[in-house]
């Protein structure tokens, strides 16, 4: 009695797995749709100068277009979202169920079984066996793509960008990664010393399971892996553009380049998908005050002087900071002004013209023009008299 209970508990882990899922989509799509809407009513308690601001506009447009109806009934999510449940399911029952149904199976598969499905041997245990750990390294590799699925929900949710393609990506990325991880197993087999790597002393395949979680988790990797071990087998080269000289790549932009980014504040704002100099620069001053514990005009100076370090290399930037100008604002009021620009340009060491040019240039540019005008509207008014 006790021993069918227990085998009764181990077959239900299969609809466990998509019942988890299932109800991980529920839970995280109740919370973003609360989350939005106390984001806006942090924006309408905004004042008046900053609601008249284009960056506001933008910022309630875009809430508006992440309001998410009823993922299993909506035209647009329910196919993708029901595709992945069966992929979830599918992959579930082969995984809890894989074992028992290929322990005493006589069937022959050209997929699972390989070479030894293409000339069986003469005991057809070993074919059993190999086929069998075929669907084991499957099995890992859904299993790591599974726990990937749920980390890239948690961080597209957090960051509001879960669109339907997203879940049909997800589908066929477990997907992608059960038949990479079937291709490899066959690549233990016929690429010398693989598989004295794979098997251990009593012949048993323990390194499939590192090999199919690995490939679970990151199946590109492993695609091109295989391309490239084919190319050189073949003494083939796979055409490919060539790569810029080291000296020829810009420069990493950390947030660390940022005065008042320290690490539990950009641990934070990677949080929410900004990552880089670039990205802070070119984003929402509303958006990341709504989302984030920081003020406004703390948030409108760090996009200020991410904005400057796209100007420049690292070391301007700090020689810039060395004298007083340390965001977009006081720069271009330096250059603005013709003694003031030449003082910059012998910091600087750059041609004047350049100097002329960014005051241009940085004066049509979109993202300066809406920050400047969040920034004109955190102004205190003139008291009245």
């Amino acid at each position: 009695m006790f021993h069918a209970l227990v085998a009764q508990v181990v077959h239900l882990q299969a609809i466990g797995s998509v019942i988890l899922l299932v109800g991980f989509l529920i839970a995280t799509t109740l919370l973003q749709q609360r989350a939005l809407h106390q984001s806006v009513d942090v924006l309408n308690s905004a004042s008046d100068p900053i609601k008249s601001t284009r960056l506001f506009a933008s910022a309630m447009d875009y809430l508006s277009r992440r309001q998410i109806p009823n993922l299993f009934v909506s035209p647009a999510h329910s196919v993708p979202i029901w595709f992945l449940i069966i992929v979830v399911l599918f992959c579930s029952i082969v995984s809890y169920f894989g074992a028992e149904f290929f322990r005493d199976s006589d069937t022959v598969s050209y997929v699972l079984g390989g070479p030894l499905a293409a000339a069986p041997p003469n005991d057809i245990k070993k074919l059993e066996q190999y086929q069998s750990s075929t669907v084991y390294v499957g099995t890992m590799a859904f299993l790591g793509a599974y726990i990937w699925t749920i980390a890239q929900l948690v961080m597209r949710m957090n960051t509001n960008d879960v669109s339907p393609i997203t879940y049909y990506f997800l589908s066929v990325r477990i997907l992608t990664a059960c038949v990479v991880a079937g291709v490899a197993r066959h690549m233990v087999e016929a690429i010398p010393g693989l598989r004295e790597m794979i098997y251990n002393n009593a012949d048993a395949p323990v390194g499939l399971s590192v090999l199919g979680f690995l490939i679970g988790w990151n199946p590109t990797l492993w695609i091109n892996q295989i391309a490239i071990w084919g190319s050189e087998r073949l003494k083939r080269t796979i055409p490919s553009q060539r790569w810029p000289p080291q000296n020829s790549l810009p420069e990493n932009m950390t947030l660390s380049m940022i005065q008042g980014l320290v690490d539990d504040k950009i641990a934070r704002l990677l949080e929410i998908d900004i990552d880089n100099c670039q990205k802070l620069a070119q984003e929402n001053a509303v958006l990341i005050w709504m989302r984030t514990p920081y003020s406004l005009e703390l948030v409108a100076d760090w996009v200020g002087q991410a904005q400057l370090c796209l100007l420049f290399e690292a070391d301007e930037v700090e020689a810039l900071r060395r004298v007083g100008i340390r965001d977009i604002f006081c720069y271009m009021a330096g250059v603005a002004n013709e003694p003031t620009k030449a003082a910059i340009q012998s910091v600087l060491k750059i041609p004047i013209e350049i100097l002329t040019n960014h005051l241009t240039a940085i004066a049509t540019d979109p993202a300066f023009r809406r920050l400047a005008e969040l920034r004109a509207a955190l102004l205190p008014s003139s008291p009245a008299r």
